[in-house]
């Protein structure tokens, strides 16, 4: 069944148990909406999140490196956030339930030995939200973002010791790529085809 729905300018994902539902130009196939959990997406505003996403930054730093002494400078990085809202509208998110914002992507389109390809720089959830499924709602919006782009594929990095992040990776058709080194952390690229 199709339900018409309002436009949003960007995606709402629904996860009703373990199915996750996409909504994209007003139309949300479904089956049930009660008890659904929503998840909205809506794009970074530095007027009003740059503290949210400054922590929420911090706090991946930790997950994946055990501090976030490599993270740098605020101001630097919302710098680069501004930079990047000019060029991938819709690629960098804040996620929210309930309007309180429970998460953060940051996605780009980039050239990867000579092809363009989508990439994943964060991929972020509050520490409730972790271990429960939700990270495919993140995965899905990202997917539909790389295809709408005409990405057939994208990659993301991960640190060799963020073992819960790759198996959640290699789960949801993520490849290992190679063994790279960044600042003297060994991160894994990894890779999932689209198309």
């Amino acid at each position: 069944m199709i339900i018409n729905l309002e436009n949003e300018d960007i995606a709402d994902y629904i996860v009703y148990k373990e199915h996750i539902l996409y909504q994209e130009n007003g139309l949300l196939n479904s089956k049930e909406k009660e008890g659904c959990f929503l998840f909205s997406f809506r794009n970074i505003d530095l007027l009003t999140d740059s503290e949210t996403i400054i922590k929420f930054r911090r706090d991946a730093f930790v997950i994946s490196f055990g501090d976030e002494n490599l993270f740098g400078d605020n101001d630097v990085y919302l710098m680069r956030i501004n930079d990047l809202l000019q060029k991938f509208p819709g690629g960098l998110v804040i996620v929210e339930n309930n309007s309180q914002p429970v998460g953060q992507m940051e996605l780009q389109i980039m050239r990867y030995e000579k092809k363009e390809i989508g990439y994943v720089n964060l991929f972020y959830l509050i520490p409730e939200y972790r271990g429960k499924g939700y990270g495919t709602a993140l995965m899905e919006y990202a997917e539909n973002y790389f295809l709408k782009n005409k990405m057939k594929k994208y990659q993301l990095r991960v640190s060799k010791t963020n073992r819960g992040a790759i198996s959640f990776y290699e789960k949801n058709g993520f490849e290992l790529v190679r063994l790279e080194e960044e600042e003297g952390v060994l991160l894994y690229r990894m890779q999932k085809n689209l198309i």
